[in-house]
């Protein structure tokens, strides 16, 4: 395990005279860190996440949930197929017939690349196939096997997903909120001895929520701020936030460099 380094503002020199990390380079450092000690199982469970989100699909991400058995127990069959009632689908994931099965269209385009325990790399599509039977009443999919072992993994309590939080997950509406939500569940699940925190440009955030923001303050006021409102006041994750800017050299708004966001645990009454 690795302990948070302490930060002084003394002189950043040994008594040999070589100079010692800053603080600012100390934190990043201890960023760093982080992903190793997140488990194999949650890496490869955030691809599969990721893979949806790249997509825009938020109903996706909520049959991820459905089929992990976070909401309820799934059975697969022979052919790793869960046939679902497609009313009570819909009324489990918040949604209509028709975004249903528009998007169920996407779902079966969605691919993901991915590294296994032993370093191999690895290629699926996690939902094969989906058919609707017994005159559309009934919705039959069908997942790959990697995809089934991933739903699982999700399912055993390794993520926070309890049977109350994956509710307040399908009530969420805006789909950056479903992405902000899996964010906090990889922040969650970090190392007990390291900050429950992490740190973003720009750049990494348009990547992650699909969007293209020229500036810090755009993001904040279309994504950051009605995010937040939304997940504060369902989630039992919430979050906090803080725009960090370097010191301006004159005159003129200060140039922002990051985005630090901090996970809050709250109690859901």
């Amino acid at each position: 395990k690795v302990m948070c380094p302490i930060i002084t503002t003394r002189s950043h020199h040994t008594k040999k005279g070589h100079k010692m990390s800053s603080p600012y380079e100390l934190l990043k450092q201890q960023e760093r860190k982080k992903d190793i000690y997140l488990p194999k199982t949650l890496e490869l469970a955030n691809s599969l996440f990721l893979a949806f989100i790249q997509k825009n699909n938020s109903i996706g991400l909520k049959l991820c949930l459905v089929l992990s058995g976070a909401k309820s127990q799934i059975e697969y069959d022979e052919n790793n197929a869960v046939r679902f009632n497609v009313d009570m689908l819909c009324d489990i994931m918040n949604t209509s017939r028709k975004e249903l099965s528009t998007n169920l269209k996407k779902t079966v385009d969605v691919h993901f690349t991915y590294i296994n325990s032993e370093g191999g790399l690895g290629y699926t599509t996690p939902i094969h196939s989906y058919e609707y039977v017994n005159r559309n009443k009934e919705v039959l999919i069908e997942v790959s096997s990697k995809a089934k072992s991933l739903f699982t993994e999700l399912g055993k309590g390794k993520y926070s997903f309890g049977s109350a939080n994956a509710n307040n997950l399908m009530n969420l509406k805006n789909k950056h909120s479903l992405k902000m939500q899996l964010l906090l569940e990889q922040i969650n699940n970090f190392d007990e001895n390291i900050a429950k925190r992490k740190r973003y440009t720009l750049k990494q955030l348009n990547g992650y929520f699909g969007v293209n923001h020229r500036s810090y303050y755009e993001f904040e006021k279309s994504i950051l701020k009605p995010v937040q409102k939304e997940i504060n006041s369902s989630s039992k994750l919430g979050f906090i936030y803080e725009i960090i800017d370097d010191k301006p050299s004159g005159t003129g708004r200060p140039k922002i460099k990051e985005v630090i966001i901090d996970l809050i645990e709250k109690k859901i009454i």
